[in-house]
């Protein structure tokens, strides 16, 4: 078996904001940071795993101006060996939607803040997925050799639909996009993209319903429309498939009374509802059940000479 692990440093200001909740305090801004991301590296050291981690730029520009405490923190991550990547500047959910020079612009101001840290990005990954062939371009021109925003599932894409218009109906607002189709279907393994000299490094979904195969599915106790029995089975294929890209999120090790959260954010990311320690236990068991895990680059290293 192969595991492929990536991270994604969605702040908390994203949760809300895909949730069309007020925007959090200020004092919330350093989460992913400073107390989420040193959860997950205190978990891959004991497992010896490691991972790709998806760094948003403005966060880690804020950080740097207010003391750098979550700039230490990846710089431990690229110590321990972990890699570091692009995951946009602004983190702008409609960025698909910005011109070819403000796409550019976006992220070569992350990438030139990853740079500053010492690392050497090498690939990127979309805000909520959503992708296109403009947006490749820029990521070729920047360099890199990789994209993994490709997230297979139209089954999550009609669910994300679903919930939007539901909302709307409701009067409710998110950030999310209702466009962009094509970023939630496709190959589910990896593949070449000759058109932008890039390779694609899908997440990796189930084999019957293609239900995203990542943490907000797999750590709680239940999942968005799915029951326990069913994120049971959901578990066991993931420990048990033969190639896995496991994509985890920030959020998925928070502690909402300690990190105080909002209980109405609680309320909507289902997996929040089960108690860390449960999460930890059931993200320790996989890698145990997988054993060793890598980051895309490594996994992608015969590709990318």
């Amino acid at each position: 078996m192969s595991t492929i692990v990536s991270l994604d440093l969605d702040d908390l200001a994203c949760y809300h904001a895909i949730h069309g909740l007020d925007e959090p305090g200020p004092d919330t801004a350093s989460l992913a940071l400073e107390r989420w991301l040193p959860r997950f590296l205190d978990v891959f050291k004991q497992l010896d795993v490691r991972a790709t981690i998806f760094v948003i730029g403005r966060d880690l520009e804020r950080d740097l101006a207010t003391g750098g405490r979550g700039a230490a923190v990846l710089l431990r991550a690229l110590d321990e060996g972990h890699e570091l990547a692009n995951h946009s500047y602004s983190h702008a959910y409609e960025l698909h939607r910005w011109s070819a020079a403000e796409i550019a612009d976006d992220l070569r101001r992350c990438d030139t803040l990853l740079r500053g840290l010492g690392a050497r990005p090498m690939g990127f990954r979309a805000p909520g997925y959503t992708h296109d062939r403009t947006m490749l371009m820029q990521v070729s021109a920047l360099g890199y050799a990789y994209d993994s925003s490709l997230l297979p599932s139209p089954t999550y894409y009609l669910g994300k639909l679903g919930v939007l218009g539901l909302r709307r109906l409701l009067g409710r607002r998110s950030a999310s996009q209702t466009d962009g189709a094509r970023s939630f279907v496709g190959p589910t393994t990896v593949h070449y993209l000759p058109e932008h000299g890039l390779w694609e490094v899908p997440i990796s979904v189930s084999r019957a319903l293609r239900v995203p195969l990542i943490g907000t599915f797999l750590l709680g106790d239940t999942a968005p429309m799915m029951s326990r029995p069913q994120v049971a089975l959901l578990r066991n294929e993931a420990a048990k498939t033969r190639h896995l890209h496991l994509e985890l999120h920030a959020i998925d090790l928070a502690d909402p009374e300690v990190d105080g959260l909002d209980p109405a954010l609680v309320a909507k990311q289902r997996e929040l509802s089960t108690p860390l320690e449960r999460r930890l236990e059931r993200l320790g068991k996989l890698f145990e059940q997988r054993g060793v895990g890598v980051p895309i680059a490594r996994a992608m290293a015969r590709h990318l000479r």
